[in-house]
């Protein structure tokens, strides 16, 4: 018998196929290899085939055929021939990419555990309703088709993570799209989309939005309930404005406003996480010292290509800004103060008709325009500047614990006191934090071994408390005080228990609880309704409690790893709203590792196989 060559398959993973995906050329049948190795593996790659269709094969994958049954019949079952039919597994990933493939069939729902299909730069314009049926799907990539709406079965897809809809002519977003609300990662450029619906917002747990390339002209207030979003994409639309509403996308690291219509800086307030805000190519003439104010944490700033005549002094606020970019604007000068920016990598200036900076001085690059600017600076007026506008606090006496100023408090919003060996939380800092109204206290890797008493002034006005790495053996009562807290951190410290009153944090949403000496899940986090992560990862707990986690409708991430655990309830895998399960270092055998490695969707199937039915 002579040997077939094979070639490895364009994606990882799927072993080695024939050079034909069917048994003869032009015919519409599955090669058998492929059919073998699909049933073993639960994987199949059909991309950059030239297809036109799907072989209906694919939807059928587990059945045999005539032929099929008759090699079967005709076996021994001690026969060295015989294949361990028995051993096939479901169909788990199917890429059809890459094709020219017009139409997916109804039978799709055969395909009950599927959880990534695959089918971007083909030609479809629909997909049908029964795609909604893959109950198991995570992630579908749907990008570079003939979409002009989203399909609407995807309403129905409870557990996607990801969804790339990009490079399609869709027009319209439908109100339905917040039915989809485990949605991680959520990807629209490139369409044709002119408004957006307020239940946008409901997608409160997408941390990367792509809305670039489209024809937006104003966005929804409700984008400011999107909680977790980092890194947001914009570039390319028709926007004049954003609503004031956004400022309080806490968790936003990535701004891209590039190539709109707006006039001013965003007011971006309490994005107090902002690390990158791109806004070139738009219409702003000017940049303000509230501007300033308002991206204090920023370290790359885009404003090229505007219309900008001046930088304030305040740019001295930007601490922390590692690269600016204001080419092509209308700057005639510079502010002496961006020379003493502590961290200030690369400015870029070409394009600006300057007039009390010589050429000569920009051709020496960052480095020497820097050294410039700090030159034409006395010494007690650097002093002057980073004591008004800098993060850098006068020169405390010895042995006593740096105190920030109001000024930078307020407009960091942010009391940082971590690693400093404090004992005791000086009564000045925290006055300080109540005058500026501070949102987050971080006073992490000391030596506290209590709670800190004079917080609880404080208490009232924070989003975020930062405590790890202390020596805490309790947390008192009043931290009940602080009505507004999304986030704790209490992770390695000496914490067996939590005080009842935390469950009357109803806006908590993450807590950090990891290397402690917990026994059990603190009763009271069962009671935070909006409670999205639990990190409580090497302690000392014994037992899942699957009918109390129950009760959080928003749990997202569970990190149980490296504790007791002896054995995992099966109901646990109906908790549909988690997305991250992690399990592993503990005692239990079942599941196995195996199972572990592949996955929280993995683990979660594998426990609802063995829910008693």
């Amino acid at each position: 018998m002579t040997s077939r060559k094979f070639r490895k398959s364009p994606g990882a993973g799927f072993g080695q196929y024939p050079d034909s995906v069917f048994s003869q050329q032009g015919m519409e049948e599955l090669h058998p290899q492929l059919v073998k190795q699909a049933r073993q593996s639960g994987q199949l790659n059909l991309s950059n085939r030239g297809l036109t269709m799907v072989p209906d094969k694919v939807w059928n994958i587990a059945e045999l055929d005539k032929e099929e049954e008759k090699t079967l019949n005709s076996l021994n079952m001690d026969s060295a021939s015989n294949e361990n039919w028995w051993d096939q597994v479901d169909m788990t990933k199917l890429i059809l990419a890459c094709n020219k493939i017009s139409a997916i069939s109804p039978q799709i729902s055969n395909l009950c555990s599927l959880t990534i299909l695959d089918l971007h730069d083909n030609q479809l314009e629909s997909l049908p309703d029964s795609i909604g049926e893959l109950q198991r799907m995570s992630k579908l990539n749907l990008s570079h088709n003939r979409f002009k709406e989203i399909p609407q079965g995807i309403f129905m897809m409870k557990e996607l993570r990801v969804l790339q809809l990009n490079n399609n002519k869709i027009e319209v977003v439908d109100a339905r799209i917040s039915d989809v609300n485990m949605l991680n990662n959520f990807d629209l450029a490139n369409n044709e989309i002119k408004s957006l619906p307020g239940s946008f917002g409901f997608l409160t747990k997408i941390s990367n939005l792509n809305l670039s390339n489209n024809q937006l002209e104003t966005l929804p207030p409700e984008i400011s309930s999107m909680a977790g979003l980092a890194t947001l994409e914009l570039t390319n639309n028709q926007l004049s404005g954003i609503p004031d509403s956004m400022q309080e996308l806490s968790h936003l690291e990535i701004l891209y406003l590039r190539h709109n219509k707006l006039t001013s800086i965003p007011v971006l307030t309490h994005c107090i996480n902002l690390k990158e805000l791109h806004l070139g190519n738009n219409r702003i003439i000017q940049l303000t010292s509230k501007d300033v104010e308002n991206i204090v944490n920023v370290r790359t700033l885009d404003l090229r290509d505007n219309k900008i005549t001046k930088i304030p002094d305040d740019i001295i606020t930007l601490q922390l800004l590692e690269r600016l970019d204001v080419s092509n604007n209308d700057l005639s000068t510079l502010p002496f103060s961006l020379g003493v920016l502590p961290h200030l990598k690369a400015v870029q200036l070409e394009g600006n008709p300057m007039k009390t900076i010589r050429r000569d001085i920009i051709a020496r690059g960052t480095v020497g325009l820097l050294k410039y600017l700090r030159s034409r600076l006395e010494e007690d007026e650097i002093v002057e500047l980073q004591k008004n506008g800098g993060n850098i606090s006068p020169v405390p006496l010895s042995g006593s614990p740096p105190i920030p100023d109001k000024y930078t408090l307020k407009t960091s919003q942010n009391l940082n006191l971590s690693m400093k060996g404090l004992v005791e939380l000086p009564d000045e800092a925290v006055e300080n934090a109540f005058e500026a109204k501070v949102q987050a206290i971080d006073i992490s890797k000391n030596q506290f071994s209590e709670f800190p008493s004079n917080m609880e002034k404080i208490m009232p006005q924070l989003y975020e408390i930062n405590m790890s790495s202390n020596k805490l053996g309790r947390i008192p009562s009043f931290i009940a005080l602080g009505e507004l807290i999304q986030f704790l951190d209490f992770s390695n410290n000496k914490l067996s228990d939590l005080p009842g009153e935390i469950g009357g944090l109803r806006h908590l949403r993450e807590v950090i609880l990891s290397v402690n000496q917990f026994q059990a899940i603190p009763e009271c986090l069962y009671d935070c309704p909006k409670l999205e992560t639990i990190l409580i990862a090497n302690n000392q707990i014994s037992t899942i409690e699957v009918e109390k986690l129950s009760k959080l409708t928003q749990i997202a991430i569970l990190d149980l790893q490296n504790n007791a655990i002896q054995t995992v309830p099966p109901e646990l895998g109906n908790l549909a709203q988690l997305r991250t399960v992690q399990l592993e270092g503990n005692l239990f055998r079942m599941p196995r590792a195996a199972i572990l490695v592949q996955g929280t969707g993995a683990v979660m199937a594998y426990l609802r196989d063995r829910i008693p039915k």
